[in-house]
């Protein structure tokens, strides 16, 4: 698992851990540790823990009046 996530840096991701999902891009994996920051928030999550990973589909905020084109 550690070597996955490591391929995954500067990734936003959404972690499963137990009943909680995390969400944040991906900083660095230390020793079990992966951490993630959100809106300038690091959270350190123990890879022990986590049981599904996958590359965040939330959509940034784009200028109002306009609709994304689906490209």
């Amino acid at each position: 698992m550690r070597n996955f996530l490591e391929t995954l840096v500067g990734k936003d991701l959404d972690v499963q851990c137990d009943g909680a999902v995390i969400s944040g891009k991906v900083i660095k994996v230390e020793g079990n540790v992966l951490q993630l920051e959100k809106e300038e928030t690091i959270c350190y999550v123990n890879i022990d823990k986590v049981v599904a990973v996958w590359e965040s589909r939330e959509r940034k905020a784009q200028s109002p009046g306009f609709l994304p084109t689906g490209k």
